[in-house]
């Protein structure tokens, strides 16, 4: 069952858990965590939220320590962010957060959380967990499923990844003639979320599609862009179906983002 929640603590958790990622604010905490400069990159280039990800990145929000919560006091998120920029373009992460009163917590009692077989560190400074950060195509279709425990309390829960969408067409490394009625077909999991619309960058140039009549295919005005190099993107807002059985959290949701690009030369 999927709840809603406000978009702004989902980007203070979101925003958290890439401090925690890329900083030295708590990273060794979270298996995985590199801090790459593509990693940077993908957070500095998140799409239309970008603002909100640099402005929760800045700082450290202090945790509200909690100790063993039972799931009814629990606020759960997924985030799952599928493709992006630079390094980031084939690649998933999936991250998992608790919040209490829409405040990111500390867990500090006897708290137990294993997800796909592995345990997680849960008395780490901040609840939130890197699930996974893999190459999407290893990672579509796949199930992401957690077990929380407290004493004699659990709580089971899982969704599965969903298809990132692809352009189609044009193919990535292409030369594209610029012209009023540029056309780009793509394919996406309409069951995954809204389609946000379809971005066409040149050098100092864009041009915006949000309204997407005809499904799988959009025309785009590209005929006032100077000749060179640039890009076209797809933004996917997902919200995803979780299950769960046993003890219910008060709430509980899969969201993020999906970008599909490819790099272009207008002619």
């Amino acid at each position: 069952m999927r709840m809603q929640r406000p978009t702004l603590y989902l980007l203070v958790a979101l925003g958290l858990l890439f401090c925690l990622q890329l900083t030295a604010c708590g990273s060794q905490g979270i298996p995985g965590s590199q801090g790459t400069d593509g990693k940077s990159q993908r957070v500095q280039m998140a799409g239309p939220f970008s603002a909100s990800f640099r402005s929760t990145t800045d700082y450290a929000v202090p945790p509200m320590i909690v100790h063993n919560p039972a799931p009814g006091g629990l606020e759960v998120v997924f985030n799952v962010n599928m493709g992006g920029y630079g390094a980031a373009r084939e690649q998933t992460t999936i991250g998992l957060s608790f919040l209490s009163h829409e405040k990111v917590v500390q867990l500090a009692g006897h708290e137990q959380l294993m997800c796909n077989g592995r345990d997680m560190p849960t008395h780490q400074q901040y609840a939130l967990f890197q699930l996974a950060d893999a190459p999407t195509s290893t990672l579509e279709g796949k199930t992401i499923h957690c077990i929380y425990s407290v004493g004699n309390v659990s709580t089971t829960f899982s969704f599965t990844v969903p298809r990132a969408p692809v352009i189609r067409s044009p193919q990535d490394g292409v030369q594209v003639p610029r012209n009023a009625h540029t056309v780009v077909t793509y394919d996406y999991d309409a069951q995954a979320g809204k389609l946000l619309g379809i971005v066409a960058l040149g050098p100092g140039a864009k041009t915006l599609a949000t309204h997407l009549d005809t499904p799988g295919q959009v025309t785009l005005d590209t005929s006032a862009f100077p000749p060179g190099a640039g890009s076209l993107s797809l933004s996917q807002a997902l919200a995803l179906r979780v299950t769960q059985t046993g003890s219910p959290f008060q709430s509980l949701t899969a969201e993020g983002m999906a970008d599909a690009l490819v790099t272009v030369t207008w002619i």
